[in-house]
């Protein structure tokens, strides 16, 4: 969706906007910073505190970053040099190397505080970097205005992960001057103005768990009350998939199980990688780790040999996941209110070996049986115009409007085989997303050899929002007429 600018006008001049980017522009004490990172980002309390905080932009300001003031920046080019250089020549306060030259691993967790400090100095090229341990938030407010990120980096380049902040510069500056945005307007836009424009993710049912992950580490300080938050996870994490957390010493002993609230997310800021949200904690009866090893089946099992380390996205086995169940029920527990792994399988008779077998034995009989037929109410392989006559070929395009001057389909579908992981699903999303914008497609269908996964722009699409359906789910009479009326527009 474009940016809206009768929309963003009404905004900017509303009491609430203009306490926004006067409070991005008016900032005079570390303390008021602090507080737009606690204001726009709440989570920011589980891995720092107010004093820590003002702490690290005190001394990012004073020992790195105030001594550029007066620094004449012509272009974007300068401003990214600079940039490199603060990054890459460590951090010195009273002759105490506290942060050692080119230590970009550790320089990662204080990209976002020295995001502030720039913005600060030179708001015409950085803008502050709010999003900690929320780059989900920030994917969301790219796909809705349809910006096209930065590929991530790989998880070893801690510096080009660090680099990536300032990519990420470059690409709003370009979206702020296309839009008219002066650099705090910038600020509220991303911080204020879209987050009351998105909604938060639809209340739609928790897809069934088809996967269950170990993740570990000490919920202590959490605090009971604790019942949803980030956690280091597999980036193949699927939104229901089951979390065995198993608490690491002195605890040693797997403790609760958690539902995944978001698919896996790779974050180039955070420092381990990859991550989710997990929430709807159940109390367990807690297996030690003496236990497990005392066990007939686990005490083989090579992540209890390596007592656990690397604990935080191992996958979990159908076989791991049931004995498991068995050594809970064993301490008198009802494993009847656990959640239990899904296994989807095709409809009888069905053998899937390839893509087209996708097309030609799943999709196309469930759009014929829906009533849709080639060539009268889908195409498959459409030419599409884009730029200088190049054209494009989507899988199918259902309910198309056939007038050359005015290309519309108002449902894209690609089909793969199979999409194994949330990389795949991602890229696949991209690509037809692209198809989308150029035939003002509203809903948008990805299918494999597992599931159907149907995304739509009623709050503009976004690849952590749609609603996934399994092909024997089309068994059932409510799944099949609810999938028929997402794609009956």
């Amino acid at each position: 969706m474009k940016f809206n600018q009768y929309l963003w006008n009404l905004y900017k001049n509303s009491t609430l906007g203009k306490t926004a980017i006067s409070a991005f522009g008016d900032r005079k004490e570390w303390i008021e910073e602090e507080r737009l990172f606690e204001k726009y980002n709440p989570q920011i309390k589980d891995g720092f505190n107010s004093k820590m905080i003002c702490e690290i932009l005190e001394d990012f300001w004073c020992y790195k970053v105030s001594e550029y003031e007066g620094t004449e920046l012509k272009s974007l080019d300068d401003a990214g040099k600079l940039y490199e250089e603060i990054i890459s020549t460590g951090l010195i306060i009273e002759s105490e190397e506290v942060l050692k030259i080119a230590d970009f691993d550790r320089m990662l967790e204080f990209v976002p505080f020295v995001s502030m400090e720039l913005n600060y100095l030179f708001r015409e090229y950085f803008f502050p970097y709010i999003y900690i341990d929320e780059f989900y938030q920030l994917t969301r407010l790219a796909d809705y205005f349809e910006i096209e990120l930065p590929p991530i980096p790989a998880k070893s380049d801690y510096k080009v992960r660090c680099m990536y902040y300032w990519e990420l510069c470059k690409i709003f500056y370009q979206f702020r001057i296309e839009n008219s945005l002066s650099p705090d307007e910038l600020s509220a836009f991303m911080y204020d103005y879209v987050p009351n424009l998105l909604t938060k993710e639809d209340n739609t049912e928790m897809p069934k768990p088809s996967v269950a992950w170990f993740i570990g580490g000490l919920i202590k300080g959490y605090g009971k009350e604790w019942t949803t938050g980030f956690w280091q996870s597999s980036k193949d994490t699927k939104r229901g998939d089951i979390l065995i957390h198993y608490e690491t010493s002195p605890v040693s002993a797997i403790t609760c199980l958690w539902i995944a609230q978001t698919d896996g997310v790779i974050d180039p800021f955070f420092h381990y990688y990859s991550n989710t949200y997990i929430g709807n904690r159940i109390e367990i009866p807690h297996i030690s780790l003496k236990e497990l090893k005392a066990d007939e089946y686990f005490s083989d099992h090579p992540l209890v040999r390596k007592n656990f380390q690397g604990v935080n996205g191992w996958p979990v086995s159908g076989k791991d996941y049931a004995e498991l169940m068995r050594m809970i029920e064993g301490k008198g527990f009802d494993i009847s209110v656990l959640p239990q792994i899904y296994t989807p399988s095709l409809p009888e008779g069905i053998t899937i070996e390839n893509e087209r077998d996708v097309e030609m034995n799943l999709l196309e009989p469930l759009l014929n049986e829906m009533g849709w037929y080639e060539h009268k109410d889908y195409i498959r392989q459409l030419p599409i115009h884009a730029g200088r006559g190049h054209r494009i070929f989507p899988d199918y395009a259902l309910h198309y409007d056939n007038k050359p001057e005015d290309e519309k389909a108002k449902v894209l579908i690609e089909a793969k085989y199979h999409m194994k992981n949330n990389q795949e699903i991602e890229a696949a999303f991209l690509q037809a997303f692209s198809y989308a914008k150029l035939l003002l497609s509203s809903v948008i269908i990805l299918c494999d050899k597992e599931c159907i996964m149907v995304y739509d722009d009623k709050n503009g699409f976004s690849r952590s929002r749609y609603k996934k359906y399994y092909w024997e789910d089309m068994k059932n009479p409510d799944l099949y007429n609810e999938l028929k009326n997402k794609l009956n527009i």
